[in-house]
Parts: structure tokens; C-alpha cells; sequence
């Protein structure tokens, strides 16, 4: 129980960060204010659905989310002077997403080889 409440306190705090994180590099590269909860939502439920994937050795899922997030991209259209801004941040944003849940997934199933979590579990 104390794993999945550790892991639960990391996932929150990093999702906090990269919703902060995000909306600056949307600032920055496609002139876009404040954080969007919805985009926010979305980005936590595919690092998720990665990261379950990956835990449960799922690599193809990798395959299946490019395939998902290709199909959602192709009907988006912005102006030709905002085009590189937008495909920089959308590059850098699934870069992370798939970073951040390979992280998840990680710290889930090498929980018991991490000292500072046996250190918060004993």
C-alpha cells in the first residue's frame, strides 16, 4: 500500500510540474496563455495508459499511441508563420509524455530496488 501512495505523490507532483512546464513552452513557442486543463488532462491520461502499458510489457502500445497522436494531428491546420512553433511544441510535449511515463514505469517496477523508497516504506 505505501508503494502505490509514494508512487501516487510522484505522479501528482510531476504532473503538476509539467502542466506549469508545458503551458510556458506553449507561451513561448506558440504564443498560447495560461494552462489548459483539458490539454492537461489529456497529457496525464497518456503518460498513464503509457505507463500501465510499459509496466505490463506492452512496448507495442508505443506504436499504437504515434499511431493515435499522428491521426490527431493530421486535421490540424494553423497559419503558415505559426506552423514550426506549433510542430516544436507538439514534438517536445510528446517527447516528454513518453519520457515521463518510460519514468513512471520505471520507478513502478524497480520500486523495491530504489533506496530512498526502501527507506520511505520501512
Amino acid at each position: 500500500m505505501a508503494k502505490v501512495i509514494i508512487l501516487i505523490i510522484i505522479i501528482i507532483i510531476v504532473e503538476l510540474i509539467l502542466a506549469f512546464l508545458f503551458s510556458l513552452i506553449a507561451q513561448i513557442w506558440y504564443k498560447k496563455n495560461g494552462i489548459d486543463l483539458r490539454a492537461v488532462f489529456k497529457g496525464v491520461l497518456e503518460r498513464i495508459f503509457l505507463a500501465i502499458a510499459l509496466i505490463n510489457n506492452q512496448t507495442n502500445a508505443l506504436t499504437f499511441f504515434s499511431a493515435l497522436k499522428l491521426a490527431t494531428r493530421l486535421k490540424h491546420q494553423e497559419p503558415e508563420s505559426e506552423r514550426n512553433g506549433f510542430n516544436d511544441y507538439y514534438l517536445i510535449g510528446n517527447l516528454a509524455s513518453v519520457t515521463i511515463a518510460i519514468l513512471y514505469a520505471y520507478l513502478y517496477v524497480h520500486f523495491g530496488e530504489i533506496e530512498i523508497f526502501n527507506k520511505l516504506t520501512s
